[in-house]
């Protein structure tokens, strides 16, 4: 099935899915092969890996568009890629929208931070433009696309610094207008996300920080009560800069990798992953038989 056709399913479905944060291809084919319906292109994750840059809206669109666009294509689940604020105003959106869906992703998220935005786990006051700056943005977003199927999710900020009546409120106007889903940032506790669930009138998606008390909680947990997606935006890039140091020094110290090969990749895991035999195959298919050539 088309990506974007699976994507919009599931967000009317009356499962609930859990989905991991990638920056690269070879997460989201971990992603793929973990079982996972869907990936998140996450933007602190890509802000890191891409460009060594915290994630303070510093990437361009052309940029994300890129990364986003190489990852969706490696795999055949849905990916959904952030946006950021879109990158500039509605017409701006409108491109960000087309270059999105021409590379291949999913659906997108975009937020109601002002620009330039910050991750919301770097603390502080988090800013948010007024809902008619928002809306305006989010249906330039809805018309410009080519595929009804293709998602755009809208993400709000407001919870962090204004409150549970804002954000609901938000979220609920969003949704009116057109957006296939809303993602609330900012619920700390599993009372805060029942509270959402409860009163967000459509599909609501929650992201949990690894070292957050939420991450404690089972699908069973998240289903009962309506939650629609539950987005582990930081596990891989989390896992990788703590394993590809320990390993790292592990090399640098002892000169090999012995001590640590229980927890890396076989070589032949390595290209089973990157489909090597099919590429082969493919290759000697139409190679030129030897003597060909007159």
């Amino acid at each position: 099935m088309d990506a974007k056709k699976r994507l919009k399913e599931m967000l009317k479905d009356q499962e609930t899915y859990f989905v991991p944060g990638i920056f690269d291809c070879i997460g989201a084919i971990a992603a793929e092969k973990s079982g996972f319906e869907a990936a998140l292109v996450s933007g602190n994750a890509v802000s890191a890996s891409f460009a060594g840059l915290p994630d303070m809206g510093l990437l361009t669109m052309s940029e994300v568009t890129e990364v986003s666009g190489r990852i969706a294509r490696s795999v055949r689940i849905p990916v959904i890629a952030d946006a950021d604020t879109g990158y500039g105003q509605p017409l701006n959106f409108m491109r960000t929208i087309q270059e999105f869906e021409r590379g291949g992703v999913a659906g997108v998220h975009i937020e109601d931070q002002i620009s330039p935005k910050k991750c919301a786990y770097y603390g502080g006051e988090h800013e948010v433009v007024s809902t008619e700056e928002y809306l305006n943005k989010l249906k330039a977003g809805l018309a410009a696309r080519v595929s009804d199927d293709f998602c755009i999710i809208a993400r709000t900020d407001a919870l962090i610094s204004y409150g549970m009546d804002e954000a609901v409120k938000r979220a609920n106007l969003y949704l009116k207008a057109g957006a296939d889903a809303c993602f609330v940032v900012g619920c700390k506790t599993l009372e805060d996300i029942k509270e959402v669930a409860a009163r967000v009138n459509g599909p609501v998606i929650v992201n949990i920080n690894d070292e957050s008390p939420l991450n404690q909680y089972s699908y069973e947990v998240f289903h009962e009560i309506g939650v629609k997606m539950v987005l582990y935006p930081a596990v891989l890039r989390n896992l990788f800069l703590r394993q590809a140091v320990d390993t790292l020094s592990v090399l640098k110290k002892n000169g090999n990798t012995k001590e640590k090969l229980d927890s890396m990749a076989t070589l032949a895991e390595f290209q089973e992953a990157t489909h090597l035999k099919e590429f082969q195959d493919t290759e000697y298919r139409y190679a030129t038989e030897k003597g060909d050539i007159k």
